[in-house]
């Protein structure tokens, strides 16, 4: 059995989406994590691997189980984002064949993409999906490598440093496609331009009609 780990902040106005809230307001950027999240639930639900919701803190959890509530709740461990991975990849990986992990901006991430991410995880110790903007978007491993110490999140550097750790591990790797996050307006723009309905309906309704000039 295999395990996907959604990581995402509780959508609660000024804490999610900020850049593309001072455009949209901050009650209508965090409307707009919700569906991002909601969409990949629904996307991964009843699928052939258990759905983790993963999030730091308990005072949001009741919230999170009422707004979500097709996911397994899992609270974060460590005090960044290097080390929440690193013990969710310890954590489930006691349980669980393979284990990837993916982020909140690509609500039109296809199941056919995590697919290909598990069957990967076949032949190689880490898969990776890179975001257009330096970053990544998934990372999946069958054992809890440490690789994620000293990287730069959040910033255009954060794909080339994990790629070198991976390398300096001895570990194999391969990169899925390179897709775009949606964390600043033109972004969100490029996403309303391409967007199918039926890949993230609920984002898709939210930003149809969206005013972004």
């Amino acid at each position: 059995m295999n395990a996907l780990v959604l990581f995402a902040k509780f959508p609660e106005p000024g804490k999610v989406k900020k850049k593309i809230g001072q455009v949209i307001g901050m009650e209508n950027s965090a409307k707009l994590c919700e569906a991002f999240i909601k969409d990949l639930i629904d996307d991964n639900n009843d699928r052939d691997y258990d759905l983790y919701l993963s999030f730091i803190g308990h005072e949001h959890k009741e919230q999170y189980r009422t707004l979500f509530p097709h996911a397994i709740l899992y609270v974060q461990r460590g005090m960044n984002l290097g080390e929440n991975m690193h013990c969710t990849f310890e954590d489930l990986l006691d349980d669980y064949e393979k284990v990837v992990i993916i982020g909140c901006d690509v609500p039109n991430l296809s199941y056919d993409m995590i697919v290909r991410a598990f069957n990967a995880l076949s032949s190689y110790d880490v898969v990776i999906g890179p975001a257009e903007d330096g970053g990544y978007y998934l990372i999946g491993m069958k054992k809890a490598h440490d690789i994620f110490k000293g990287l730069h999140f959040g910033t255009e550097l954060l794909l080339d440093e994990q790629v070198r750790v991976v390398k300096e591990k001895g570990l194999t790797f391969v990169l899925l496609d390179k897709l775009p996050d949606v964390d600043t307006v033109d972004e969100l723009k490029y996403l309303k331009k391409t967007l199918k309905r039926e890949d993230a309906p609920r984002t898709y309704d939210f930003i149809k009609d969206m005013e972004l000039d």
